[in-house]
């Protein structure tokens, strides 16, 4: 018999991106930047303020002298400068706009802290999840999904591997509808999932939101009134949907 597949999102289930990004962005600008109403973002480029700004970059000389002196090679501590920076760079102010400063902050500046380092949803998730995973085994695949880009991946497989996570498939996507690929259940507090629905075609298909406030107006998907992975663990109405039968489990 044909097993359900399902697919388990990562972020804001297994990983608590926000809350990392949250504090990187403090960090970074300051708390009086952040606004008092966000409790618990999605969409970080619209919630959060980013504004257009000027850097000074150096370029290198093409007429670089050939007998600088190697003392002018010393930076001084104070100014973190060196004398050869003068002789050796020339100046020029750039343009960044407010989105390729959120870029660069997501992707070059906390690519790692974001991605890589961010916590789990809860203590002793771990735990949780491997009973999840063994109870449901024999009747379910499991598939981790993550929308993740060139830059993210690296430090996503990171977090993965810190949490001992033992599923045998991952699979990283870029589009929305690409998560429903070979899928037949699909966990996600992904709004944008919640809203498009199903995807055209697709019958038999069951998507299940763990409820986070930025997706509280989504439709409620297949069970309600959930808000971590381990609620599904024991739940009548996900039972029924794969098909699981505790008797016959318990007799095998």
């Amino acid at each position: 018999m044909k097993k359900i597949k399902i697919g388990i999102d990562v972020d804001e289930i297994l990983r608590a991106k926000w809350l990392k990004f949250d504090r990187c962005y403090v960090q970074e600008f300051g708390e009086e930047s952040v606004s008092k109403d966000i409790s618990y973002a999605y969409d970080y480029f619209k919630e959060y303020p980013w504004k257009d700004t000027e850097e000074v970059v150096k370029i290198l000389r093409d007429d670089l002298p050939d007998d600088i002196n190697p003392i002018d090679y010393q930076v001084n501590p104070k100014t973190g400068e060196a004398p050869v920076d003068y002789l050796a760079f020339s100046s020029e102010t750039k343009t960044l706009t407010a989105n390729e400063v959120y870029k660069r902050f997501m992707y070059e500046d906390y690519l790692f802290e974001i991605y890589g380092a961010a916590s789990e949803m809860y203590k002793n998730q771990q735990v949780d999840i491997e009973k999840f995973y063994k109870k449901y085994s024999s009747v379910v695949d499991f598939v981790i999904l993550s929308n993740e880009n060139w830059f993210s991946r690296p430090p996503t497989l990171f977090f993965l591997s810190k949490i001992m996570s033992r599923f045998k498939e991952y699979r990283f996507v870029e589009t929305i509808d690409a998560m429903w690929d070979g899928v037949d259940i699909l966990i996600t507090t992904d709004p944008e999932v919640h809203k498009a629905g199903t995807p055209d075609g697709l019958v038999n298909k069951h998507t299940i939101k763990l409820k986070r406030p930025y997706n509280e107006d989504c439709q409620d998907g297949s069970i309600k009134d959930l808000l971590q992975l381990n609620d599904l663990n024991g739940n009548e109405e996900f039972e029924k949907i794969i098909n699981y039968n505790p008797k016959k489990e318990e007799n095998e």
